[in-house]
C-alpha cells in the first residue's frame, strides 16, 4: 500500500491496485524489532526469546537464569526489570563500556544490583533446547572463548525500525524514521503529522511510550481527533 497526498482537496489517498480518497488516516504500523543473526531464532521467540520485559515475559523467568542484550537504557531498563523475577540475570553488552549508550544513573543501579552481572565484550551466539529455551552460548569477543550457560529468556533489546519507509516524503520523519507528530508539526492534535489529515499513534510515533497499554490508549484518543479533523 502507498499513501499520496491528494491535490484537489489536500486528502490522503490509498494505493494498492485501487485509489481511495479517505478523509482521514491513522498511522498504526508500529515497529519491527531488530533480531540477531542466531540460528533457531525464531523457533524460540516467544517461548524464550522476547523484544519486551513485561510481566507477560518476566513471569517465566521466576527463580532460572536470564540474558538481556544490548547497551542502551532500553536494555538496562529491561535487566533492572527481570532481576526482580530471575535468580541472575546476564546483561551482555559488545562494547567494553556503557558510558556513551546508557544514563549514568542507570548504569549504576545495575553494577549495584547483586543479581546481575554486566559483560562487555560479549555476545549470542547459539541458542539450545527443545520446545522452550533452556541454555545459551556465549562468546568473547577478545579471545573468541565461548561458554554454554543455563537460560529460560533471552531478551534482545537492540532497537527497532519503525515501519515508515511507504510514507518517506509525505509526512516528516526523524532521524530514526519516526513519524514526528504534535505541537512540533503546527498541529491540533499530538497526533497530528505534518499532512493535514494524516494522525500516527503507538510505536511508529517519534516520542511514544513503546508498550502496548499506551499503544491502545493512543488509539483511543485519537479517534476524537480524527472526527474533529473531518467535521471541521
Amino acid at each position: 500500500m502507498r499513501v499520496t497526498s491528494g491535490i484537489a482537496k489536500n486528502k490522503p489517498t490509498l494505493r494498492e491496485n485501487i485509489a481511495s480518497a479517505p478523509g482521514a488516516v491513522v498511522v498504526a504500523t508500529g515497529v519491527q524489532y531488530r533480531r540477531l543473526p542466531i540460528d533457531r531464532l525464531e523457533h524460540f521467540e516467544g517461548g524464550g526469546v522476547y523484544y519486551a520485559a513485561t510481566e507477560n515475559e518476566a513471569r517465566h523467568c521466576r527463580g532460572a537464569e536470564a540474558l538481556v542484550i544490548g547497551g542502551g537504557n532500553s536494555a538496562g531498563q529491561a535487566a533492572m526489570y527481570v532481576s526482580r523475577s530471575a535468580s541472575r540475570v546476564r546483561l551482555l553488552v559488545r562494547g567494553h563500556s556503557l558510558a556513551a549508550s546508557m544514563s549514568n544513573y542507570l548504569s549504576s543501579r545495575l553494577a549495584a544490583d547483586p543479581a546481575i552481572s554486566i559483560e562487555y565484550g560479549s555476545e549470542l551466539i547459539a541458542l539450545h533446547g527443545a520446545d522452550r529455551l533452556e541454555a545459551v552460548t556465549i562468546r568473547t569477543t577478545a579471545d573468541g572463548t565461548s561458554q554454554t550457560v543455563p537460560a529460560c529468556a533471552v531478551f534482545i533489546m537492540v532497537g527497532a525500525a519503525p515501519n515508515t519507509g511507504w510514507l518517506s516524503g509525505l509526512v516528516d520523519l526523524d532521524e530514526k524514521g519516526f513519524v514526528r507528530t504534535g505541537e512540533v508539526m503546527g498541529g491540533g492534535s499530538p497526533y497530528a503529522t505534518s499532512c493535514p489529515g494524516i494522525f500516527a499513534v503507538g510505536d511508529v510515533r517519534a516520542g511514544s511510550i513503546k508498550r502496548v497499554a499506551a499503544s491502545v490508549g493512543e488509539g483511543s484518543v485519537v479517534i476524537s481527533k480524527v472526527w474533529e479533523f473531518l467535521n471541521s
